[in-house]
């Protein structure tokens, strides 16, 4: 496990030194984020490569995953799937926008309810049955993109 882990690093950081070459001016991803992204890159690689088998015997396993849609005040849907691993180190959200696309986020710390982000494009910030959407603009601002979302009954 230790061994993925710094292969993950290690690509996160090459590849964050290569997109900062390429583009000049572009803005420096902080500590927290390359944290966020070989935390989604670990989950992912573990996914894929079937780490996923019995807790018992020491690997993790990816919990979750019944899809929940929220409705916007406009009517737009969105669906999301929260997800857990068996260890309770990460929890992360898959959520579907109405326009089809879809985005992993891991949950961050919060001060009132559950917030998750990738803290380059998009928040999913979740209390009871609601939820809250972010999404940065052509400047980098976050902007709020629904602001109350509730929960569809029955999905």
């Amino acid at each position: 496990m230790e061994e993925e882990r710094m292969k993950l690093k290690r690509m996160l950081d090459e590849q964050g030194c290569a997109r900062r070459t390429q583009k000049a001016g572009a803005r420096r991803l902080s500590n927290s984020t390359y944290v966020i992204w070989g935390v989604l890159l670990f989950a992912l690689v573990c996914t894929v490569s079937s780490c996923n088998t019995a807790e018992k015997s020491g690997k993790l396993e990816v919990i979750g995953g019944k899809p929940i849609v929220y409705q916007a005040e406009n009517g737009d849907r969105m669906t999301a799937r929260y997800y857990s691993l068996s260890d309770k180190s990460l929890d992360f959200v898959k959520v579907t926008m109405p326009d089809g696309k879809e985005y992993t986020l891991p949950r961050v710390l919060s001060a009132s309810g559950v917030r998750y982000t990738d803290d380059m494009e998009l928040v999913w910030w979740n209390k009871g049955n609601t939820a809250h959407v972010e999404k940065r603009d052509e400047n980098g601002e976050w902007q709020i993109l629904y602001s109350e979302c509730v929960e569809v009954p029955g999905n």
